[in-house]
């Protein structure tokens, strides 16, 4: 009994030693398969990747991608580091164009096994871009369609997405057609790196220059900016760019891909007044200049453009305007006005240009505030208030009770009207100061009307009216006027003793040298046109 146990256990345990052998042998044999399948899907893989079926697919899944033609050079490959000459993009529908030149980068083939294709280390020698987001609703939208393929037997061993770790651009060109006009860009090295979710992309660029259709910024020199594309939207976090001479601009924004919408945010400083302006005011109108402004576009809209514009410790001189109220007003202090304040607020839209809240002052001088608009080259609105200090004007006849009225700020008050063009601006400010001069010459010297109308056969104002508006004029009519005081003085005329005469040559004197200061440089001071 014992000894037919001891026999089976002998088999049994010689039985699981064959058992054991089996699945010793079965496992080493899965592991010899599955080596062998890795040494040959290795090399199939590799085979694959270098393939110019493989560099034809890639180009093809890029097209469909970017919705149209792409195409790669051919591989050169270094273990698994691959380089090629160059990649050509065309979108089947004319908006973007794409090369890329002098392109390395690293394949991470532990990756495969995972289902991706991983590239790392991507570096692009020159990249150049051109895109044309005008509006057109003519132009037809096409979209690249992919084929229907037989699956080769390495389809599901082969990966089905691909991740780039990152992509640094030694120089990046390209050229983008808005509305509004073309923008260039040129030598800017730039840094791509994924977001922290999928489909994001952080974006670094700096240096290089940008040419633009923008008069304020025509070009400007990139010190650095910083982005973020997702869900087809480039976000502008921060820039920071070297504009106009020694101005500094920076900037936000963003900007849609498919929408073609995009919005603009920034301000700058440091920049100075004399290079915004037209050339004939650059002596002129002088001090540091800093602005604020939004720019917003989508298509068929024209882009708005609005902003805040402000003059610190500005200068306004060299203008014949004021050199004649220096002179007249037997002070310096016009020749050169120092405007302790100068702002206004801007909106831009097409050809309308809008200007709010506008204030230049010159403290205890002038001050000039009110609202323009302008169409084109057409001045549609201009309604302005200045201010004068009491006894500016006081050699004038009329002008600081007829013409200014007392107001806030200690000041005296009249509307100014602007209208013409910007080529030959026009003010009713001359014509009212004319006519309170007369008026106020006639309450002093009242017998100039009746020989006004005696000399020229029309009605006082009409007569008066006519010979203020001429230029040197005015002067001739008070010298028939006085001259023929006698009239006036003593109608019985030739009876005068010689003491009679000589008080009447001194009555015409004085009158005479009213009528000069009071009305006679009016002309000189307020006629011409306003200056561009």
């Amino acid at each position: 009994m014992a000894s037919r146990r001891n026999r089976k256990s002998r088999a049994g345990k010689a039985q699981s030693r064959k058992s054991r052998k089996r699945v010793y042998y079965a496992g080493g044999g899965v592991a010899l398969a599955v080596l062998v399948g890795l040494v040959v899907g290795y090399n199939s893989v590799r085979s694959y990747l270098r393939s110019d079926e493989f560099r034809l697919m890639l180009g093809d899944e890029v097209g469909y991608e970017l919705n149209g033609e792409a195409e790669l050079s051919i591989f050169e490959w270094d273990g698994w580091s691959v380089r090629t000459d160059n990649f050509s993009f065309e979108e089947l529908n004319g908006f973007q164009n794409i090369k890329a030149s002098g392109i390395d980068a690293e394949v991470d083939i532990g990756a495969i096994w995972s289902g991706v294709y991983r590239i790392e280390n991507v570096h692009l020698r020159e990249l150049e871009f051109t895109g044309d987001f005008r509006d057109d609703p003519n132009r037809e939208i096409l979209i690249k369609e992919r084929p229907v393929e037989e699956k080769s037997f390495w389809d599901p061993f082969l990966p089905d997405s691909l991740e780039v770790t990152g992509i640094d651009i030694a120089s990046v060109n390209g050229s983008a057609k808005l509305d509004d006009g073309e923008w260039e860009w040129q030598n800017a090295s730039a840094k791509i790196r994924p977001g922290s979710t999928k489909d994001v992309y952080d974006v670094t660029l700096v240096g290089g220059e940008i040419l633009t259709p923008v008069s304020l910024a025509e070009k400007m020199t990139l010190r650095v900016a910083k982005g973020r594309y997702s869900g087809d939207r480039f976000y502008l976090l921060e820039s920071e760019f070297e504009v106009l001479e020694n101005g500094l601009m920076i900037a936000e924004g963003d900007f849609g891909i498919e929408d073609g919408t995009w919005q603009i945010r920034g301000e700058v400083t440091g920049s100075r007044v004399q290079e915004v302006i037209a050339e004939d005011w650059k002596r002129r109108l002088m001090g540091p200049l800093d602005f604020s402004f939004e720019v917003i576009g989508k298509p068929d809209t024209e882009s708005r453009l609005t902003g805040h514009l402000r003059i610190r410790d500005g200068m306004l001189t060299a203008l014949p305007l004021l050199d004649k109220i220096s002179a007249y007003a037997n002070t310096s202090r016009f020749r050169r006005l120092s405007l302790n304040e100068a702002s206004l607020d801007f909106e831009k839209v097409g050809e309308h240009i809008k200007l709010a809240n506008i204030v230049l002052s010159s403290e205890g001088l002038v001050r000039v505030e009110g609202v323009m608009e302008i169409e084109g080259n057409e001045i549609s609105k201009g309604d302005l208030r200045i201010g004068i200090t009491p006894g500016t004007l006081a050699h004038i006849p009329g002008a600081e009770t007829k013409v200014f009225k007392r107001g806030d700020l200690g000041l005296l008050w009249t509307p100014l009207k602007v209208s013409g063009t910007l080529d030959a601006p026009q003010e009713d400010l001359s014509d009212r100061l004319i006519d309170a001069a007369k008026e106020r010459m006639f309450e002093i010297l009242p017998g100039i009307g009746g020989y006004a109308l005696k000399f020229t056969g029309k009605p006082i104002g009409e007569a008066t009216k006519m010979v203020l508006k001429e230029k040197g004029v005015i002067l001739s009519v008070a010298e028939i006027a006085l001259g023929k005081a006698s009239d006036l003085l003593n109608p019985s005329g030739s009876g005068n003793s010689e003491k009679e005469k000589g008080e009447e040559a001194g009555t015409i004197e004085k009158g005479a040298e009213v009528i000069k200061k009071g009305v006679g440089t009016i002309f000189d001071i307020f006629g011409r046109p306003i200056s561009k």
